[in-house]
């Protein structure tokens, strides 16, 4: 039995097809749609992590305070962050396998916390060699890091609870029909 959620997303994507169809003529079955929309999300979640990993690298290599060395990847990967983001919030989807609360939150903001407190470290240290200042400046930088991301996902939070709340409150297109 098919859930209200389930129902509408059937006629949106049906709704979707129809317009699609108008719009344009594909030459794929569903099948081959489906395969190409993972090969699509595949490649953009691997571009994402690589754009990642090449501003850490280039940082390391070319030092933290040369932004010109890595501004091209940040531009292009804060816009995909971005868009995956807001994107996803306006449909009122958080996650795959991430449940939506406080303590994830929680969780994934002190991961990002240490992560960038101990890169900051690293960084630091190469081009200075002083532990004390390292260890002050990268618990510094752990906790705005913390901070800020635990806000943000808060935010991202409610806003997408707004959306689906929103969204159920929608009046089912089949039930007007």
């Amino acid at each position: 039995m098919k859930t209200n959620n389930m129902m509408k997303a059937d006629n949106m994507m049906k709704a979707n097809n129809m317009n699609m169809k108008k719009k344009t003529h594909s030459n794929l079955d569903e099948m081959q749609e489906l395969e190409l929309l993972k090969i699509e999300h595949n490649g953009c979640w691997l571009t994402f992590w690589l754009l990642l990993a090449a501003m850490v690298v280039q940082s390391i290599a070319f030092g933290a305070g040369d932004f010109r060395a890595i501004a091209g990847e940040w531009i292009v990967f804060m816009i995909l962050a971005l868009y995956l983001a807001i994107a996803c919030a306006r449909r009122g989807i958080w996650d795959r396998k991430i449940a939506m609360s406080t303590r994830n939150n929680l969780i994934i903001s002190a991961l990002a916390g240490a992560a960038l407190g101990i890169f900051n470290a690293v960084m630091i240290f190469k081009n200075f060699h002083k532990p004390v200042g390292t260890a002050a400046a990268a618990i510094i930088t752990a906790v705005i890091t913390f901070v800020l991301c635990f806000v943000v996902l808060s935010f991202m939070m409610r806003e997408t609870i707004r959306r689906q709340a929103a969204m159920e409150a929608e009046p089912d297109d089949a039930d007007e029909l």
